[in-house]
Parts: C-alpha cells; structure tokens; sequence
C-alpha cells in the first residue's frame, strides 16, 4: 500500500500512525508539527511506529500543537519525516568508536538543552569541536564530556 509521500508500506503505516497522533489530517501537514525531543540508542532492540524491526537507533518525537509523543526508529526520521536525526546518530557512532573525536554541532546543542552538559562544557566545546590539534588539558576536557553525553544516548530503557 505505498503512497506518494511514504513510498512504502512502512511509510504508509508511519504515516498513518503520525497523523492519528497529530491535529492535522493529512500527512505533509502533520508531520510539519513535530521535533526531535530526544534520540537514544536502544541494546534492546524495539519495534518503530511504522512496525519495522529491528530497531536501535530511536527518536522520541514531540507534536508542537498537542504534545503527543512518538518513538521512531532513525531511518524513518530522516526518510519519512525529513528530519535531521541522522547527523547527530552519525556523530554518535564516530565518537563512540573514538572517544577523541568531536561531536558535531546538532548533538552538543541536544545535549545542552536536555541539560546533559552546563553552559561552559557547551561554550567549550564549540569553541574546540573543529580544531584537530588540542592541548592534553583539552583533550582531556573533551573526552569527559563525550563520556557524559555517550552515558545519555546509551541505554536499556
């Protein structure tokens, strides 16, 4: 039952999904009405709002207008929804591999407004997160706060 807008039958079963949970009634509105609230990494695998599994990359979503929540694997995110999740999932995985990497940008401002680092770890960091060469008292820096924020994004939940 692939549609326009979806392009699959688990398109069309998230699409279905998203606009009972949204106020709008079709879905290239509904979908306008939601944001990333939150993005974990699940070791449990789950099943996505369109029945895809195994998932274990998740978003939480929020709708803006009624503040319903949904939980969306990664790859219908970015497919289906258009949102951005996929940076951040992909710096993720490269500081998990190599704990002296940066985070981009999407994730250091994700953990920042879910209060997982303070205002200077915030301003340290994206004073830091491009530059290559760091003295050992910033790598040092770094490296503790991409062990604070990988502890968030990791989970059993």
């Amino acid at each position: 039952m692939p549609t326009k807008t979806t392009g699959s039958h688990h398109g069309f079963a998230l699409g279905r999904r998203i606009v009972e949970l949204s106020e709008a009634a079709d879905w290239d509105r509904a979908r306008l009405e939601w944001r990333i609230e939150d993005i974990y990494i699940q070791r449990k695998p789950e099943t996505c709002l369109c029945g895809h599994f195994p998932i274990n990359e998740l978003c939480v979503l929020r709708n803006r207008k009624n503040h319903n929540r949904a939980i969306v694997g990664n790859v219908c995110v970015k497919k289906f929804m258009k949102l951005s999740s996929d940076r951040m999932f992909a710096a993720i995985k490269r500081v998990t591999a190599d704990e002296t990497k940066a985070f981009n940008v999407h994730v250091i401002e994700h953990a920042f407004a879910k209060r997982w680092i303070n205002d200077w770890e915030r301003d340290f960091y994206l004073d830091t997160w491009r530059k290559r060469k760091l003295s050992a008292r910033q790598m040092t820096k770094r490296r503790e706060i991409n062990r604070k924020v990988l502890a968030r994004v990791r989970t059993n939940r």
